[in-house]
């Protein structure tokens, strides 16, 4: 899902690319747990419109799954897990409580870490939010991206005139009337090199 939200934000002219981190794990006697990654950014190129048009896809791949659905697939991993031992009024209080966390995770999120992800026992409340958060978040990260205005495009750069190499050049000997003129010559050339000017917006009436 996360590549078809990459793809949906592709087909409106954003690129996204999310940055992943490994977590190690160790258990309370020092143990190595298994080792898994989480997502810590997202890079992204569009202009705003782009980006509009694509936060509008990629938050539906946050929509959760019904009810109804969450409560099937939790029975579903009581019958195939131990350690549930779960009966009556206590059953209906952790269905309850679990659905209704698990509701504010996309559907296929909840449908993995209920099914498809690899439980012995009967999970706690705290290790499916730990599958659900890392499933969800490179969704987060992407919709973090896309909420953000695009920056300023970098300004046009150019090789300087020889009437600004020579106002340059003029300013430094202004400005340091006492060292050597090799320095100052030298100064003026590192100053002027290469791509370095920019062309100020032309302003009228003292507007931009």
């Amino acid at each position: 899902m996360d590549k078809a939200a990459v793809s949906r934000a592709r087909s409106h002219g954003v690129d996204l690319a999310v940055k992943f981190e490994g977590r190690y794990p160790t258990g309370p006697n020092g143990e190595y747990l298994p080792s898994y990654q989480v997502a810590t950014a997202c890079a992204i190129e569009g202009t705003d419109e782009q980006r509009k048009a694509a936060l509008a896809d990629v938050v539906k791949f946050m929509t959760p799954a019904p009810v109804r659905s969450i409560e099937e697939w939790i029975a579903e991993l009581s019958v195939i897990t131990a350690g549930r031992g779960k009966e009556g009024f206590d059953a209906e209080l952790l269905l309850n409580a679990y659905s209704a966390r698990l509701s504010e995770f996309p559907a296929d999120v909840v449908r993995h870490a209920l099914l498809k992800h690899s439980w012995k026992w009967f999970p706690t409340w705290a290790e499916l939010e730990a599958v659900c958060k890392a499933k969800t978040g490179p969704r987060k990260h992407m919709i973090a991206a896309l909420s953000q205005p695009a920056p300023d495009p970098e300004p046009t750069r150019r090789p300087p005139t020889q009437e600004e190499r020579d106002r340059i050049a003029a300013l430094i000997a202004e400005q340091f009337p006492n060292v050597p003129q090799s320095w100052r010559d030298r100064a003026a050339e590192e100053a002027t090199k290469g791509d370095c000017m920019t062309d100020e917006p032309k302003r009228v009436g003292g507007q931009a």
